[in-house]
């Protein structure tokens, strides 16, 4: 019993992980305000989440602002077009008649965005590609692991439901979802990316980020 509350004990250890969720939640809710800032906040938290998963040691809030800050600019590129995306596919529902060969493909291209939007913020916070390979990336693993991505869809309306039947909830429903949902996505990753797991990962991530930031400055 003495070694549950040792300080590498499970006390500690889930206590530290529920802390790290309620942080992540406030953050990833502060952030957001602006609405276009969602995407950035988001491939934050999935990075922190990703990471301790990885064990790799740090702070969640130090993690936070800089996968931020490093994402930002096409994290914020991707929010802006699926918001387009999904303007048009609602507007295209609303306006075309029913009949109309057009529009049961609405509700195609609304799965196929959404099993998209699913992946590319986790696949953004731990991959360095282009804003379309980004995209490509994120739609091969959404149709390639779609068990995944119909668990994490069903995950995020169930705990939806429950913030909204048990409002105190919100507090960890950002971070709980994305620490759940970071167990299968780095299962998947690893397949891909073994080096994942690494430090070196990481720091060549972060220098070639400060690399691409002298050069802009220059």
């Amino acid at each position: 019993m003495s070694k549950f509350f040792d300080l590498d004990g499970k006390f500690f250890k889930y206590g530290s992980l529920l802390w790290d969720i309620i942080i992540l939640t406030l953050l990833w809710t502060v952030i957001s305000l602006p609405i276009i800032t969602v995407g950035a906040a988001t491939t934050a938290v999935y990075y922190v989440t990703t990471r301790q998963l990885s064990n790799r040691e740090g702070y969640a809030s130090h993690d936070f602002f800089r996968s931020f800050k490093r994402n930002f600019l096409q994290a914020t590129g991707v929010t802006l077009f699926f918001i387009v995306v999904y303007g048009i596919i609602f507007v295209n529902i609303i306006t075309l008649p029913g009949n109309s060969p057009l529009f049961p493909v609405q509700f195609v291209l609304l799965a196929v965005a959404t099993a998209v939007l699913i992946f590319v913020y986790p696949v953004l916070s731990r991959m360095d590609l282009g804003f379309f390979a980004l995209l490509r990336t994120s739609f091969f693993l959404a149709i390639r692991h779609f068990p995944t991505t119909i668990t994490c869809f069903v995950l995020l309306i169930a705990i939806a439901l429950l913030v909204m039947w048990m409002p105190i909830l919100f507090i960890i429903c950002v971070g709980c979802y994305c620490w759940l949902t970071s167990l299968m996505f780095m299962r998947i990753f690893r397949k891909y990316l073994p080096e994942m797991d690494t430090d070196e990962y990481d720091e060549k991530k972060h220098r070639e980020q400060l690399n691409e930031e002298n050069v802009q400055e220059s």
